[in-house]
């Protein structure tokens, strides 16, 4: 008669116990995989939401309009630090197009951005009654500041009292608690002298 031989009891433990640190392995590198692609996933949207607003308010304040009201004679452009109002061309938001008042302002944690269509005999719009649109969430800090000239400091204030159009506006904003590049727009008309 012939001995059947089969696996010792330790050899089946050693065996089972390879397997379980293999599965384990692929496991976690499955895992570690999806918290990786999950992350960049967010990185990603983080990044172009950034890109996309701050192309719309580079744009939207390279092409800012000079214009000249009864009480602002260099330009309705006005601001403090953490609000700003331009004339600017806008194209199809609600089937608005045309030159526009804008106003840009932080609301709780929510950046906001009103239209108003312009009008020669408006002096300034009623923005209580003009619709707010959100621009992007999570806002912790908005800081706005002014520079009449290249070489003269930043100004928290642009208000009725200065004569001219700012040449160069900044935006500063802390967004999920992340500070974003400073966005330092020079109107059209004033960036030859950047």
């Amino acid at each position: 008669m012939r001995e059947q031989r089969g696996f010792t009891l330790v050899e089946v433990v050693v065996a089972l116990t390879v397997m379980s640190l293999l599965v384990l392995a692929t496991l976690t590198a499955v895992r570690t995989l999806g918290d990786t692609h999950a992350r960049v996933e967010a990185t990603t949207q983080r990044l172009d939401e950034m890109r996309l607003v701050s192309q719309f308010l580079r744009n939207s304040l390279r092409q800012a309009v000079p214009v000249r009201t009864q009480t602002r004679p260099g330009g309705y452009i006005l601001g403090g630090r953490d609000e700003l109002s331009w004339i600017a061309p806008l194209q199809g938001v609600e089937g608005v197009a045309g030159l526009q008042y804008k106003r840009l302002f932080l609301e709780g944690e929510t950046l906001k951005i009103q239209f108003v269509p312009y009008h020669p005999a408006l002096e300034s719009p009623d923005w209580a009654v003009a619709k707010a649109h959100p621009l992007l969430d999570d806002v912790s800090e908005f800081n706005v500041a002014f520079r009449g000239k290249a070489q003269e400091p930043w100004l928290e204030q642009w208000d009725e009292q200065e004569a001219l159009v700012p040449q160069v506006v900044k935006l500063q904003l802390r967004v999920r608690e992340r500070y974003w590049p400073d966005l330092v727009v020079a109107p059209d008309l004033f960036q030859a002298a950047f």
